[in-house]
């Protein structure tokens, strides 16, 4: 039986007493630093297989996040393992470490959940390659020593909003602006680029930030980009978007805007061996038998709806007389073990129909599948 997921589309007494019966003095305890927002980017060092280094031939880098903690935390560095296969794409993609929202007094508290599947859109010089590594640096900045290109993209990229963040907007204006808050220009037309025309690798996502200021006829002036992931043609194509924007008739000065183009590509799995190459011989599983009859919420693994990243697993299990699903583990996932963990977790709470003696060795493939275009959950959605 094959389960086929799709997303759903896709936080006072007073008075004298007796020194004698006085409380004891307070203990000063250490004081702790106030929690505060920080930005973190994932940085790849070089990609190894078999002891050699190997060249990214293309690369796309994981979505800076906001991160909260003191400045005390210390932030641990990330290392995936993966294989390559003979058209140079990664597969077997695993972490070898926590993630770093495990709760640890010398981490900060932040998500990952984009680095594997940025990862995972990469792609290497063809030819079947093994035993890969790479590890990724976890860089952090405060809201005033981030650089403006980093800022840029945190702000530009889809995320939940957080406080600090109107600190993190001044940093990419002039500091006599008057394009912000009370001063905020009134829209009076907004051109868009045509994303359609601007090409981008699958699973990537590209953003230009505009900068500009406004005449006294309303027209922007001054167009130009001071932050981007280096499309040239969403550059252009943002710069002539913006001229073509027009506001009230009341200049300005220091305004921004941003566009951004993410692919609409989908990125399809790896095809999946047979499953029954992976059942055991004393199996008692008939397939006719595997009648599913409860099913969990069906999600994808966190971030890869919003890479587009398609994925399977198979899965082994054995069933009690009165439904209950135990003993479940993951034989096989691409391209990623996350697809594995998902598919387990759905299995391990699902139920099927009762039966006499119960059922073993069973074997099902989950396969995580992309909805058709115009059908895509919400980006919030995992």
């Amino acid at each position: 039986m094959i389960l086929r997921l799709l997303p759903l589309s896709l936080l006072a007494f007073s008075g004298a007493v007796q020194e004698w019966n006085a409380p004891p003095p307070p203990i000063a305890a250490p004081h702790a630093a106030a929690p505060s927002l920080s930005l973190v980017e994932l940085a790849p060092g070089e990609a190894r297989c078999e002891g050699g280094p190997v060249a990214f031939a293309r690369y796309e880098p994981p979505l800076p996040v906001a991160a909260f903690g003191t400045g005390a935390n210390q932030l641990q560095p990330v290392t995936i393992s993966f294989r390559i296969d003979a058209q140079g794409r990664p597969l077997g993609i695993a972490r070898m470490n926590p993630s770093p929202d495990a709760l640890s007094p010398s981490r900060l508290f932040y998500s990952d959940d984009d680095l594997v599947p940025a990862f995972a859109t990469a792609r290497f010089a063809p030819g079947e390659r093994r035993n890969c590594t790479v590890r990724f640096e976890a860089r952090k900045w405060s809201i005033a020593d981030a650089p403006p290109p980093v800022v840029a993209r945190y702000l530009v990229a889809p995320h939940p909003r957080q406080g600090g963040q109107q600190a993190l907007f001044r940093r990419i204006h002039p500091a006599d602006t008057d394009c912000m808050g009370a001063g905020s220009p009134k829209l009076r037309l907004r051109a868009y680029p045509a994303f359609e025309d601007i090409a981008i690798a699958p699973g990537a996502w590209a953003y230009a930030m505009t900068a500009f200021d406004i005449n006294a006829k309303g027209r922007p002036v001054n167009v130009r980009i001071v932050a981007s992931d280096g499309n040239a043609a969403l550059d252009r194509a943002s710069i002539k978007a913006v001229r073509q924007t027009r506001y009230a008739h009341e200049a300005r000065h220091g305004c921004t805007y941003p566009y951004y183009r993410r692919s609409e590509a989908t990125i399809a799995a790896p095809p999946p061996p047979e499953k029954s190459s992976m059942q055991p011989a004393d199996a008692r599983c008939p397939e006719a038998d595997t009648k599913w009859t409860s099913m969990p919420r069906l999600q994808f693994p966190a971030g890869f709806v919003q890479r587009r990243i398609e994925g399977w697993a198979i899965i082994a299990y054995d069933v009690a007389p009165w439904g209950e699903i135990g003993n479940v583990r993951v034989l096989r996932a691409e391209p990623a073990d996350a697809f594995g963990y998902q598919a387990r977790d759905i299995v391990r709470n699902a139920r099927q129909g009762s039966s006499p003696t119960g059922r073993s060795g069973c074997v099902d493939l989950v396969r995580f599948v992309m909805p058709n275009k115009g059908q895509e959950p919400a980006a919030t959605d995992s």
